[in-house]
């Protein structure tokens, strides 16, 4: 009863986010490009929150190969510094299991039929910053100890119905981030499928794990300092 009543209060505070992630120029360091970013949100009147800082990690497990009922099949399993007590597994369909952080216990027991892949481990970290009814965070993003991209992550925190904020969270990252992050001329993408009228902490989760996904296939040539 305790979980339940815990995750409707997570719920009611949803607001409606979007995830984007770039890579920075050839003139500039991934440190540069994120620092840039930084400086300039503080400049227009965001409030950092150095005591909040954000993390979150993702690790790929895979069915053993002698299990031909399993073959091929994976799943991914994300923590999220914003919500320390849960586990989010995601299927290659896209469904998104929320559970108490004691699943990564239940994971270990099933080593006989799903293992982690150690090398495809990601982590994203960054820092967060609030102006007006927006909170923003902005970090880097590491397949191991390797730079892969920049993220930013915009929540129009006063409502969760994703219609209606759609507009207002393009606007937003039209106005203040398009002079360094390359905006999108749409923000369909952001639910699956996007006639989801009530945004959900899942719909975050899976929009980080497309960003995951393609640290994964590509291998930009990036530099760190």
């Amino acid at each position: 009863k305790q979980w339940y009543q815990r995750r409707v209060r997570e719920r009611e505070k949803m607001g409606v986010s979007f995830v984007l992630h770039w890579y920075p120029p050839s003139t500039q360091t991934s440190i540069q490009a994120e620092e840039a970013l930084q400086n300039h949100l503080t400049n227009i009147g965001a409030s950092a929150k150095p005591l909040l800082p954000w993390r979150m990690d993702c690790e790929q497990y895979t069915a053993l190969p002698n299990l031909s009922a399993l073959s091929g099949r994976s799943f991914q399993v994300i923590h999220t510094s914003e919500n320390e007590s849960l586990s989010f597994a995601i299927t290659e369909q896209m469904n998104v299991l929320v559970s108490e952080r004691s699943f990564d216990t239940v994971l270990t027991k099933m080593s006989d039929c799903y293992q982690p892949n150690k090398l495809t481990r990601i982590e994203a970290k960054g820092k967060k910053y609030e102006i007006g009814d927006f909170a923003i965070k902005v970090g880097s993003v590491f397949l191991g100890p390797n730079f892969k991209c920049l993220v930013i992550e915009v929540e129009y925190k006063p409502s969760s119905y994703t219609k209606d904020t759609l507009p207002l969270l393009h606007e937003f990252l039209s106005i203040v981030c398009s002079n360094f992050v390359p905006i999108p001329e749409n923000l369909n993408q952001i639910t699956t499928p996007i006639n989801s009228t009530f945004y959900q902490l899942s719909d975050t989760i899976i929009q980080y794990k497309r960003v995951f996904d393609e640290c994964r296939r590509v291998n930009p040539n990036l530099t760190m300092s």
